[in-house]
């Protein structure tokens, strides 16, 4: 696997001026709408500061294909990558206030050994796909670790949910390993629209299941 750096191995060639990447930027900007929406309508508390995080990791993200800073690129990384990661904690806050529970110890550990593991990669600068691997499986351990004690339309959502996230991180493999060919072969088609556009049912379903109690 290629070292992937995100935003600039992201599958679209970036302009040199203005919008490095406009289509990706597009369809980012409409999800910062549609979680701002939900967030808007939301009744609780918990609810909004776990949607305000997810608002905040897709300004960064939007920001990140709006303009590729090259000095200060792995930034652009650390601020998109941790505000996703930073997310995870307000929803197990969520988790725990919808359920009436708190995470057992041994999940517990394992949740912050894979946080640390997380911070591990960043150090050792891996490409960046093992750290949106590592963030999916937080998502999907604090929603599993919950599963149980969700009423059933809820656990239908988390089904769904980690579903479309797996569909979204297939794409994503899918761009890293095929950029070149599908850029030179498809007169620079802008793959990574496809995979942006994947991510819009995971978000919204996160939004939809979690925006009120």
């Amino acid at each position: 696997m290629k070292n992937y750096t995100f935003p600039f191995n992201s599958c679209e060639v970036p302009y040199v001026t203005g919008i490095a990447q406009p289509y990706s930027t597009t369809i980012n900007a409409c999800l910062c709408g549609i979680i701002f929406y939900f967030l808007f309508y939301s009744n609780n508390v918990y609810s909004q500061m776990f949607l305000s995080s997810v608002f905040v990791f897709n300004v960064f993200h939007t920001f990140s294909h709006l303009k590729h800073l090259k000095t200060w690129h792995q930034y652009q990384f650390l601020l998109t990558h941790y505000s996703a990661v930073i997310s995870t904690i307000f929803l197990i806050l969520l988790m725990a206030k919808i359920t009436n529970s708190n995470l057992q110890q041994w999940q517990l550990f394992l949740l912050v050994a894979i946080y640390f593991f997380d911070t591990y990669l960043i150090v050792q600068k891996v490409s960046n796909i093992y750290n949106i691997v590592i963030f999916l499986i937080l998502l999907f351990l604090i929603m599993l670790f919950h599963y149980s004690l969700l009423s059933n339309e809820m656990q239908q959502s988390v089904l769904n949910l980690i579903g479309f996230a797996s569909l979204v991180l297939l794409f994503q493999l899918i761009e890293i390993y095929n950029c070149d060919n599908i850029l030179e072969k498809h007169n620079n088609f802008p793959f990574h629209v496809v995979t942006e556009i994947s991510a819009c049912i995971p978000i919204y379903l996160l939004c939809r299941t979690f925006y009120k109690l």
